[in-house]
């Protein structure tokens, strides 16, 4: 009996610092497996020698934590590199801007928040026309805002007339031109309040207008309400 008690005794620091290889001779880790695994129920990752590991939820996804730490499960949608959401908004009712002044682009706002823990990047497209039916000539500004405070701005115009060299002085008139423009902003957790503005430097504009008048108009009521895309970015 006491040969046999010496030899378990012995046995034991083996055990505790024992490395398992399955299929190799030389395991690298605790437990090595050279081939093929098949789990049947939860993987569990995380925990300690007392404590159950972390099985995750229907979705997650399981990631890395880097060298010497566990896994981690989580949120597809909430993995760097991953976008988080895709958000789109446009301008609802049209606005005449006078000349000199600035309005929010009605229908043109939206309110993003970043998680706790988090910094997310987000990516604007935004595409505006600024138009009216007077026969004159405007320019002006569609501006970004975050919070009230401008962070991008691109210039737009309208054309009073394009001259069309046909029999009987045919021309085109109350020509906008459209701008598009991007901005990409990085931000940490927070609720956030992103809108679209207008200023008229010169001569009054209507956004979100609805060109019922111009000729040849089909029904395309969406033709010139302001656009804005929004993509956030996990980082």
């Amino acid at each position: 009996m006491k040969t046999n008690l010496l030899q378990l005794i012995g046995l034991v620091p083996l055990i505790f610092n024992a490395q398992v290889g399955v299929n190799t001779t030389t395991p690298q880790k605790t437990l090595h497996v050279n081939g093929s695994l098949q789990v049947v129920n939860e993987i569990n990752v995380g925990g300690n020698a007392s404590t159950e590991g972390n099985a995750g939820t229907v979705g997650q996804v399981l990631t890395s934590s880097g060298a010497g730490a566990a896994p981690l499960w989580q949120t597809l949608s909430t993995v760097s590199g991953t976008i988080a959401s895709a958000n789109y908004v446009q301008g609802t009712t049209a606005l005449t801007i006078a000349a000199g002044t600035s309005a929010d682009v009605p229908g043109a706002t939206i309110t993003l928040t970043v998680p706790t823990g988090k910094t997310q990047t987000f990516l604007f497209t935004i595409l505006g026309y600024a138009t009216l039916l007077d026969g004159n000539s405007s320019q002006g500004v569609f501006s970004l805002l975050q919070n009230g405070v401008k962070i991008s701005s691109a210039f737009a115009s309208k054309a009073g007339y394009f001259p069309v060299t046909t029999p009987g002085g045919t021309f085109l008139s109350n020509m906008p031109i459209p701008v598009t423009f991007l901005k990409s902003v990085a931000l940490t957790a927070g609720t956030y309040t992103f809108k679209v503005r207008y200023t008229s430097w010169f001569g009054s504009s209507t956004v979100n207008y609805v060109p019922s008048g111009y000729s040849g108009y089909n029904g395309d009521n969406e033709a010139m309400l302001t656009k804005m895309q929004v993509l956030v970015y996990n980082n």
